[in-house]
């Protein structure tokens, strides 16, 4: 079972369980993925599969989400990193390699800092440590317009910052399957989510993170850009950024391949 260090302050999630898939050998490393918002977990399964060989992967819906009950709202980091951390503790193999995409990442931060003892390793992809003023606004903007019209109001402009143009007209396929996850989540979760993003501030702790890191974005993401990703990298002790060619925001969906490559080549040295 993972240590638990007792001088960690209790966590408290929002849901009693969530969701999750659970895959590879077990007594293999523990390796735990994180999507991201509005998704779930079955949009890891490109990875699920390139990584299963090597080690015990479980991919899990965050509250709210696919499969996972719907949370106590307001949300907030703490209680995203606790739902994490009893991910983790009760698969009885920690402590875990964290891989989260965008939120995923933001909350693979959280936990690292709140719970040390249950992190090896973290893999942070297209994702932020903190906002400018400017860029909370625009977060809490998104929330807003869920509010005032329903999931549809963002459907087409997540669509264009999460893909290159390139993508959309090669792989339609894949655009009408996110579209339709978006339409089908819940919009009061959906703007919640939003407005715990939107509080985000870890990069003055980021010094204090002393586990291996990988941090990956792709080149063209308007989200979470290069610049934050640097950010991210700068702050981690050690940490290594690579950067995917011609991919927007999901990464790991425009270019499966290439980040399968990059992350087991991180996992296999640790």
């Amino acid at each position: 079972m993972p240590h638990t260090d007792p001088s960690s302050p209790p966590l408290s999630g929002t849901t009693p369980a969530l969701h999750q898939v659970r895959a590879g050998r077990r007594g293999a490393p523990l390796l735990v993925l994180i999507h991201a918002v509005a998704l779930d977990l079955t949009y890891w399964d490109r990875q699920i599969g390139a990584l299963a060989e090597s080690f015990d992967v479980i991919a899990y819906d965050l509250a709210g989400h696919g499969a996972s009950p719907a949370p106590r709202l307001p949300l907030g980091f703490d209680d995203a990193a606790a739902d994490l951390a009893g991910v983790i503790e009760t698969a009885g193999a920690g402590p875990a390699c964290v891989v989260g995409l965008s939120v995923g990442g933001m909350i693979a931060q959280t936990l690292a800092l709140a719970r040390p003892d249950l992190v090896r390793a973290l893999c942070l992809m297209d994702t932020v440590s903190t906002f400018a003023d400017a860029g909370r606004t625009a977060v809490r903007g998104r929330a807003a317009q869920v509010r005032a019209g329903g999931m549809e109001a963002i459907v087409a402009p997540t669509l264009e910052r999460w893909f290159t143009p390139g993508f959309a007209a090669r792989r339609p396929d894949v655009l009408d399957r996110v579209a339709k996850t978006l339409r089908a989540a819940d919009p009061h979760v959906h703007a919640a989510m939003w407005d715990m993003i939107s509080t985000l501030d870890v990069a003055p702790r980021l010094g204090e993170i002393a586990k291996p890191t990988l941090v990956m974005v792709g080149e063209k993401d308007p989200t979470t850009p290069v610049a934050a990703s640097e950010v991210i990298a700068r702050g981690i002790p050690g940490a290594r950024l690579e950067i995917i060619p011609d991919a927007s925001h999901m990464a790991p969906l425009e270019a499966p391949d290439e980040v399968n490559r990059r992350l087991l080549a991180f996992l296999n040295g640790l």
